[in-house]
């Protein structure tokens, strides 16, 4: 899909403290031989604050650091992969409730790691949608949370080549201004693939103990043709995801000034970058996804974060956004760079 008209006014983020690789091998909690394969240094983590509270904050700062009117946000989605901290419950409500207000509308997107950029698809749809009915100066809140405690998560071992890191960030999009435009989104999805997460059957409630998601692949790996197969469609669906992005933006591989990746380990990095033909690591955000860990659907959005604030991208520059998600559903987006991020502002929040 192009977009016209559709800005990133404002990028948000709470990024609890690292903890450090090493010192997870020393008390036997990771394996050094993982350490050694994926170069993840520290992952965050968050020991009070639920995955909802994180994106609260998040939200706040997206919204502080930009020139929105809070009375102009008319939807918020918040995105996640793991528990919210209260079972059956609208975690999205909550995040509105105390980023925005009562009254505005509030959805749950739930497609795994690919929930936030393909909230931004969206959100996009909206917005257009309500100024093409006259309604000006909307915007758009999208948020993310994630807190990966034991014993529901083992960060270091649930799923190899995968630290898990906590941590809330947030997006604002806005129909009148912003510090980068959003050009494109493109969607492929392969539903066949749904399995590689599933295992081997359904149970009746959540299961004790940390989550095995290395075995459930393993199972669907054995089961389906072994591992080659799912990887040649896995890299199919993102192939195809950021070739119909960059076509809609009208951007090649060669006009990009950086490039936005899920934080994954240093294997897996490779396979992505392989994807990218181009594209080095220097212009992405492996640097940031290093020392961070596996933010959950949130990886995209503290990504453009850190490279706006560290420079790498500068006004002028366009940037590829990849995301993917178990299902398979991959999005990727193409912005192009219009300034830097704005000042913090003053504002009161709901209670």
């Amino acid at each position: 899909m192009q977009w016209d008209d559709i800005y990133v006014a404002g990028l948000g983020a709470y990024l609890p403290p690292a903890a450090s690789a090493e010192d997870a091998i020393a008390a036997g909690e990771y394996d050094a031989e993982e350490l050694e394969a994926n170069g993840i240094t520290s992952v965050l983590v968050e020991p009070k604050l639920a995955a909802p509270e994180m994106a609260v904050l998040a939200a706040r700062d997206a919204i502080t650091h930009s020139a929105v009117d809070v009375g102009d946000i008319r939807l918020v989605f918040h995105s996640s992969l793991w528990y919210q901290g209260v079972d059956m419950w609208p975690a999205a409500s909550y995040v509105a409730r105390f980023a925005v207000g009562d009254s505005v509308a509030a959805f749950d997107v739930q497609q795994q790691c690919n929930a936030a950029v393909g909230a931004m698809d969206l959100a996009a749809s909206r917005l257009l949608f309500e100024r093409g009915r006259g309604m000006a100066g909307g915007a758009a809140l999208l948020t993310t949370g994630d807190r990966f405690a034991m014993p529901g998560v083992d960060r270091w071992r649930t799923e190899r080549g995968l630290p898990y890191g906590d941590g809330g960030t947030a997006m604002l999009l806005s129909t009148e201004s912003g510090f980068a435009r959003l050009l494109s989104t493109y969607t492929v999805s392969d539903n066949g693939l749904e399995q590689v997460l599933r295992g081997e059957k359904f149970h009746d409630t959540y299961q004790p103990g940390p989550l095995d998601i290395t075995s459930r692949i393993a199972y669907h790996f054995a089961n389906n043709g072994g591992m080659r197969a799912s990887t040649v469609r896995l890299a199919e669906a993102v192939k195809a995801s950021v070739a119909g992005a960059l076509a809609e933006a009208k951007t090649e591989f060669g006009d990009l000034g950086g490039v936005v990746i899920p934080a994954a380990g240093r294997a897996k990095l490779d396979w992505q970058l392989s994807q990218l033909v181009g594209i080095y690591e220097e212009q992405t955000s492996w640097t940031f996804a290093r020392t961070h860990g596996h933010l959950g659907a949130g990886d995209q959005f503290a990504g453009l974060r850190h490279l706006l604030l560290e420079g790498v991208v500068k006004p002028g520059d366009r940037v590829l956004m990849v995301g993917g998600g178990a299902g398979l559903t991959a999005t990727s987006a193409v912005f192009e760079i219009l300034g830097g991020m704005p000042a913090a502002t003053e504002r009161t929040w709901p209670r």
